[in-house]
């Protein structure tokens, strides 16, 4: 072993279980030596990694290698390409699998904000949303890791993530859905929920203050044009169009875009309403701060029209114990108050 490392160069630690066995390694990797406490070549870019090579460094404690904060790009897009077979193979734990699954897919949803009319863009978040639903089915806890890593302040694209998590993980619960293929058109659908908010004005859709009766119908119309921009590059499939189309649909048929009645909208899409307003409530947002979420469950228990009652009341079980988890949900907000995910 080599050491190639500038004295002022940053390195930062990968799990083992990131790097799969069978893949190439696109960047350099270090090994700390403990002796020295100094950081040594130990594979060079573009070498196979394999199991014989993981269970040599695991034989010797090695739980972790390390990167020059140079190659980020590089890693990130290597655990982008090998994100469901991370989260399948239960090599990383938990808690890092559902860190590694977040900030993928702020990073995909980041991308696609930013060129909503890219097909790979729009390929990228549903492999993202395969994600998601994997780790909904392997680890109970995916759904609490996440919120702990959630930004406290308002961000579209985080935003679109956190209704997958949740909605995903309370559509498993609440409603029954076991299969992964639903449970992936659900969060398909809840990722790209939002994409067509691309297509209103910035300072419209971050004013401050109230909206005006015109600007208010201009944001009414990302329904429409978040469907639109889907299915002109892919093929939708029934539950994912419902969500994105109907999101803002209300219990007594007052939302939009169609006026739908509660008793004329799927379950998901009732309960894609609920998420959604959910998380937006508990994060801050130009015109309103972030609300606790009792304070959030509670407001929206007040609101006359916009929930199925029922399914409110059933999500707030969902959420609870009440007293233990939405602490650790409002902790968890505090302590990122202000930070980007």
């Amino acid at each position: 072993m080599v050491s190639d490392r500038g004295p002022n160069e940053e390195l930062f630690p990968v799990h083992l279980g990131i790097l799969q066995p069978g893949t190439i390694a696109p960047v350099n990797l270090y090994i700390r030596d403990e002796s020295s406490s100094r950081y040594v070549l130990y594979r060079t870019a573009q070498t196979p990694f394999t199991e014989s090579v993981r269970q040599r460094l695991l034989e010797r404690g090695v739980a972790r290698l390390y990167l020059r904060s140079t190659d980020k790009d590089a890693y990130d897009q290597y655990v982008e390409e090998n994100l469901i077979t991370i989260v399948r193979d239960g090599l990383l734990p938990g808690e890092q699998a559902s860190k590694a699954v977040y900030e993928t897919s702020s990073r995909v949803m980041e991308d696609l904000f930013d060129s909503p009319e890219s097909g790979r863009n729009l390929q990228r978040a549903r492999q993202v949303a395969k994600a998601v639903v994997l780790s909904v089915l392997k680890n109970p806890d995916t759904l609490w890791n996440m919120t702990s890593l959630a930004s406290h302040t308002y961000y579209t694209y985080t935003h679109s993530v956190h209704v997958a998590v949740l909605l995903v993980a309370a559509g498993k619960d609440m409603l029954g859905i076991g299969t992964e293929t639903m449970l992936e058109r659900i969060g398909h659908g809840a990722i790209l929920h939002d994409v067509g908010k691309t297509r209103v004005p910035g300072d419209i859709l971050y004013k401050p203050g109230s909206l005006t009766a015109d600007e208010f119908e201009l944001v009414k119309k990302h329904t429409l044009a978040g469907l639109s921009i889907v299915e002109r590059r892919q093929k939708v499939p029934a539950t994912t169009a419902s969500i994105i189309r109907s999101h803002h649909e209300r219990w007594d048929g007052r939302g939009y875009p169609d006026g739908l009645t509660g008793d004329r909208m799927r379950p998901i899409v009732r309960l894609s309403k609920i998420v959604d307003v959910y998380d937006a409530l508990t994060t801050a947002r130009p015109y309103a701060d972030a609300r606790t979420p009792f304070d959030a469950l509670q407001l929206m228990l007040q609101m006359e029209g916009h929930f199925d009652k029922a399914m409110l009341r059933s999500f707030v079980k969902f959420l609870g114990p009440s007293e233990v988890r939405a602490q650790l949900l409002a902790e968890a907000r505090r302590r990122l108050a202000g930070g980007r995910a």
